[in-house]
């Protein structure tokens, strides 16, 4: 511990900029996680070769949020109040940023049931969506470094256009009449994925909304109830 303590006694800034360094290495990891997760799914890579580096890649991210556990707990200590607001927002946005790594784990457990493979139902709709999704996780760590509030909106769109069409695919394969096991898989794959966008955009919120108002952006909706017939 004082070995952490004496790194962040001079500059407040430096240890802010440390933090979020290990912060956007995080989301990296995150992407390569979520592709190598897909290449199975989607594309039928070998698997076992995948699971041993999907498990060393989910440990280093564990590792770099406890990290910036460890970070805020002495900077706080040390700086007092003065970067509390940005502490917190720190903490919040690890928490999200550590999600992703085990959506990806969840993608690649749907490798057993051979989810979609090319030429399924399904495959090319959440093979586009994997691909939005990972441009995604490539932009996030330059648009959270650059706090520029314009592009971090334009992010939060993108994000949500993936959010909202993991939804719609989700709730037409659940409306189908015969719904088959498969499909019942794929609807989980576009669930997860759904999650990893919904996690990265709430990274991306922390350049524009305040503390209080982080980690709301993909709250899910509650839909209408039809009325019965009559």
């Amino acid at each position: 511990m004082f070995k952490w303590f004496k790194q962040f006694t001079g500059d407040g800034e430096r240890g802010l900029s440390k933090m979020t360094r290990d912060l956007e290495r995080m989301i990296r990891e995150g992407r390569h996680a979520f592709d190598e997760a897909c290449s199975v799914l989607l594309d039928g890579a070998d698997a076992a070769t995948v699971r041993g580096d999907l498990l060393a890649t989910d440990e280093r991210i564990d590792h770099l949020e406890q990290g910036i556990r460890r970070q805020i707990l002495v900077h706080g200590s040390v700086h007092g109040a003065a970067h509390l607001p940005e502490l917190m927002v720190l903490m919040s946005v690890a928490k999200d940023a550590e999600r992703i790594g085990d959506y990806a784990k969840n993608l690649f457990a749907l490798t057993t049931y051979r989810v979609a493979p090319p030429g399924a139902r399904h495959h090319d709709e959440l093979q586009s969506l994997r691909r939005a999704v990972s441009t995604l996780l490539a932009d996030a760590p330059e648009v959270y470094e650059d706090q520029d509030e314009s592009r971090a909106s334009e992010f939060i769109a993108r994000a949500q256009d993936a959010v909202d069409e993991c939804e719609q695919r989700m709730v037409e394969i659940f409306a189908a009449e015969t719904c088959t096991g498969h499909d019942a898989a794929c609807a989980l794959a576009f669930r997860h994925v759904r999650r990893v966008a919904g996690h990265v955009q709430n990274v991306v919120t922390a350049v524009v909304n305040p503390v209080d108002k982080l980690d709301f952006a993909d709250e899910p909706k509650i839909p209408e109830i039809p009325e019965p017939p009559q």
